[in-house]
């Protein structure tokens, strides 16, 4: 059943607007968009039989945007689970603060409105971290307070919470923080047969060193099912480069090291993909963005001046979307002496086919169009031959393709400062059109319907990834 949930998220934001700077400041992060958060739902929910609502938890549930989303995406997938979760108790909320819990409590009171239905979920005002409990549910989805406790910040935690913290936690034998306390604790929480954890942390968990002890501590608990890296970059939320980690019930690998590196292993990336594939041809990237060097000023203003021409950055960018340009290149700006800049002909930029953010842990791409000047923190894709623009978008913003570069990438030093380069994007393989095979009109067909939605489709995504995944493997 589709259900229009807007007056539900739109509570959801006024809220979040609404929140005293005081307890703002408390929180060690942000709320979840709402595309981010259907995408935790699918990725955690989907994999649960159809025929019994499964038990979910959000144990830092905040202002409940992801037991929102929750219900949104059930009504779409699985619209028998909606009441048992609402009336039945088999959705449940923790959270610390008074003033958040009834916050998610108003939510979930407008989406029962748009559901036509009472709501009467279960919410308990708590200290997840002071839970002894074990195996009580089938799910969690949690996007915990992103907190590192070293420094001025440990000064934030009582030393006694703090000692208590690390006798429950192995993680905290690392480097300790909020967000992995929280993970190991939902680890426990859910049942040790087919329980499933879908968590946001930062990307960096997957393979820094910083992390190792976390992993390790994880290793009892649970085994890594995929890591979704995504990127947020809307004027609110995570700012950070963020992953879904998906988790399921089980013994993981107790060595601590990368979770991704060795994901990648077992899946044979390197034989089915860097050895199968070659290449685009090095013609298929550039760098043509405009340089403004130590003239910026002279050259690009905010207004829409007489014979000044739209100009783009990588904040226009998002998965499978551009915006309209915000700012504009003068065509005819003063000659300072001193003063210089790089700028392309027009014509070159007429040419490009699709643009791909230069910073960042992953590529993320979009198509070029309507043409108009980019800044030189987006990366030109003039195409290659044989294959559809739509093609190359969709490899492009796969989860299969941001795996692929993280990995090939993550000892240099660029990588570790968050650019991506036209020499790495030269080194990439993407499969042909033959050796992609009957994967290559799927991949075609669920670009196009992604970019209809700017890529906030959390179904059509994982589609896309199974999709890419099979060009390059061909299973």
């Amino acid at each position: 059943m589709k259900i229009d949930f807007k007056p539900a998220w739109a509570e959801h934001e006024r809220l979040v607007k609404a929140l005293p700077p005081k307890l703002r400041a408390t929180l060690g992060g942000e709320f979840t968009p709402r595309a981010l958060a259907l995408r935790v739902a699918h990725e955690t929910l989907s994999k649960f039989p159809k025929n019994q609502a499964p038990t979910v938890l959000d144990p830092c549930c905040g202002l409940g945007s992801l037991m929102l989303a929750a219900v949104e995406w059930a009504c779409l997938s699985r619209p028998q689970w909606v009441q048992p979760w609402l009336q039945g108790g088999r959705l449940q909320g923790w959270e610390v603060a008074r003033e958040l819990m009834d916050g998610t409590a108003r939510v979930l009171a407008y989406a029962g409105k748009c559901l036509k239905l009472k709501v009467q979920p279960k919410l308990v005002v708590r200290d997840a971290l002071d839970c002894d409990d074990r195996e009580i549910c089938d799910a969690v989805i949690a996007c915990p307070p992103w907190k590192h406790l070293v420094g001025d910040a440990a000064r934030d935690l009582p030393p006694d919470k703090r000692a208590k913290l690390a006798r429950n936690f192995g993680s905290f034998t690392g480097t300790p923080a909020l967000h992995t306390a929280f993970t190991e604790l939902a680890g426990r929480l859910v049942r040790r047969q087919g329980g499933r954890l879908g968590i946001l942390l930062p990307l960096e968990v997957a393979d820094s060193p910083d992390y190792a002890a976390f992993r390790r501590a994880m290793a009892p608990l649970t085994a890594v099912d995929k890591i979704v890296p995504e990127v947020i970059n809307t004027g609110q939320g995570i700012e950070d480069d963020v992953g879904v980690f998906v988790l399921t019930a089980g013994r993981g690998d107790i060595s601590g090291e990368p979770w991704e590196s060795r994901a990648d292993e077992r899946e044979q990336v390197y034989q089915t993909s860097l050895l199968r594939h070659i290449p685009l041809p090095p013609s298929a990237f550039e760098d043509i963005g405009v340089n403004p060097g130590n003239s910026a000023a002279q050259l690009i203003t905010d207004k829409p001046e007489k014979g000044a021409m739209p100009i783009r950055d990588a904040s226009d960018v998002i998965p499978f979307a551009i915006r309209k340009a915000r700012m504009y290149l003068r065509a005819k700006a003063p000659r300072q002496t001193g003063h210089y800049a790089r700028i392309a002909p027009p014509a070159t930029f007429k040419l490009v086919k699709i643009v791909i953010q230069r910073d960042g842990q992953i590529p993320v791409a979009a198509k070029h169009s309507p043409p108009a000047f980019f800044r030189n923190d987006l990366i030109a894709c003039f195409g290659a031959p044989d294959l559809d623009d739509d093609y190359l978008l969709g490899v492009f913003n796969s989860e299969f393709f941001g795996r692929l570069y993280r990995d090939s990438f993550k000892e240099t030093r660029l990588r570790a400062e968050g650019k991506i380069t036209v020499e790495q994007l030269r080194t990439l393989p993407v499969p042909s059109r033959r050796a992609a095979g009957a994967a290559y009109s799927e991949i075609v067909r669920l670009s196009r319907e992604l970019q209809k939605c700017a890529g906030k489709n959390p179904r059509l995504l994982a589609q896309l990834d199974t999709a890419v995944r099979k060009g390059y493997t061909g299973k």
